[in-house]
């Protein structure tokens, strides 16, 4: 009977320092990997893109490194990608912080003044968007 409380008791405690380092993201119905110097959300597509993947940010002695990696962009696209204020679900529009358009399905970004603990005290996502001349169409979101 020790050991069975024992087991139960360790199961929970692990449960709980899991859930520590996980941020739900509503867009995706996943968990988000948060330590206090990075966050890797999920992407996820949006009108029928297909276009899912990951975003990593960390913290760098220059600023907020911001990476995405998308699967299934168009040949010889150029997307605009941007952080915003809000929630993929409920989005302000208008770009926060300008990032790297994604090309060949990557986009790596440095944004001095900025830390993972900044968008932590509030609702961010990051948007990608089909292409400059068509910024109204989203392609894929990630809750930050």
């Amino acid at each position: 009977m020790k050991i069975w409380i024992a087991l139960v008791t360790t199961a929970f405690s692990t449960s709980l320092t899991a859930s520590a380092f996980a941020q739900s993201n509503t867009m995706n119905h996943m968990m988000n990997a948060v330590t206090p110097h990075s966050i890797t959300i999920k992407m996820g597509a949006q009108n029928g893109s297909k276009q899912d993947g990951k975003a990593v940010l960390s913290d760098t002695r220059s600023g907020l490194r911001v990476t995405i990696s998308l699967k299934n962009e168009p040949a010889n696209a150029s997307e605009p990608a941007h952080i915003h204020q809000g929630t993929c679900a409920k989005l302000n529009p208008a770009p926060w912080k300008a990032l790297h358009n994604v090309v060949h399905g990557t986009s790596d970004t440095v944004l001095p003044g900025v830390t993972v603990a900044q968008l932590k005290k509030a609702h961010y996502a990051i948007n990608v968007h089909e292409s400059a001349t068509n910024l109204a169409h989203y392609v894929s979101c990630g809750d930050i």
